[in-house]
């Protein structure tokens, strides 16, 4: 294959706007964007220079691969609508945890392009450090989707749904539970009268220390240990906050666990 596809983007939103940019800046052609809103598909194709639609049936129908980047609850409502004119077209959908059979009514052609990766619109992604994770029904949309994304990275691996699921599992654990850790670090920091940033040092040293050392060899602090004098402490300050607690307990016994049955203690 040597003919960069043209692409229709079937979504507007975080992933969808970093993706097509970056194909777009890879010389890809992108046709049209379709967003339910219109002003969230006019921003993104003023972007693209591309047409765009808020209608699935109104979908370009001259694409050589149609990439669906939606929310995970609306992708067959979305598609059952742009049915005409996706049936037996190359059709790829971007989610971590949807099997790539949420396409085979639509057509044989089907295949899913996770790139594993936390996107926002306003952050441009180095794509070249991204894994992508594909998966295709046969070999045409599988030639189609590993040409496409080596423009982007050559961290491109083929995995299958059920892989695909347990990798995207893997990734809320440390992207979503990780960031979420760092909202309540924030206003802990925050009760104590200093800004969040007082935290960045350490986020930055603990996130660069795992390139070099297995995060369980990493763990540090009070749960390894089990020093119960500074746990009890710790609990007795969060006692006003019954949640933050309960993730405090949940969090410390799982570290302590996991130090134990890997030796680390």
């Amino acid at each position: 294959m040597t003919k960069k596809p043209n692409i229709v983007f079937i979504g507007s939103g975080n992933l969808a706007t970093q993706l097509s940019i970056a194909l777009k800046a890879a010389d890809f052609h992108i046709l049209q964007v379709y967003s339910r809103t219109e002003s969230s598909a006019k921003t993104l194709a003023d972007k693209l220079q591309c047409d765009y639609t808020t209608h699935p049936n109104q979908l370009s129908p001259g694409a050589d691969l149609y990439i669906c980047a939606l929310k995970d609850a609306v992708i067959t409502e979305v598609l059952d609508q742009a049915f005409p004119i996706i049936q037996g077209k190359n059709l790829v959908h971007t989610a971590g945890s949807i099997s790539m059979e949420i396409l085979e009514k639509y057509t044989p052609n089907r295949g899913v392009l996770y790139p594993m990766q936390t996107f926002t619109k306003a952050k441009k992604v180095d794509f070249s450090k991204v894994p992508f994770l594909l998966e295709g029904a046969n070999k045409q949309i599988i030639d189609l989707l590993e040409f496409t994304t080596r423009f982007l990275s050559k961290k491109v691996f083929f995995t299958s749904s059920e892989d695909r699921k347990k990798i995207h599992l893997a990734a809320v654990f440390a992207c979503n539970f990780a960031n979420h850790a760092y909202a309540l670090g924030g206003e802990l920091a925050k009760a104590a009268g200093v800004p969040f940033e007082v935290l960045l040092p350490l986020i930055e040293e603990t996130a660069e220390k795992v390139h070099s050392i297995d995060p369980i060899s990493a763990q540090s602090g009070p749960a390894v240990r089990d020093d119960k004098n500074v746990l009890s402490m710790h609990e007795e300050m969060l006692k006003e906050n019954p949640t933050m607690l309960d993730v405090y307990k949940v969090m410390s016994k799982s570290i302590h666990e996991l130090a134990i049955k890997s030796h680390n203690v």
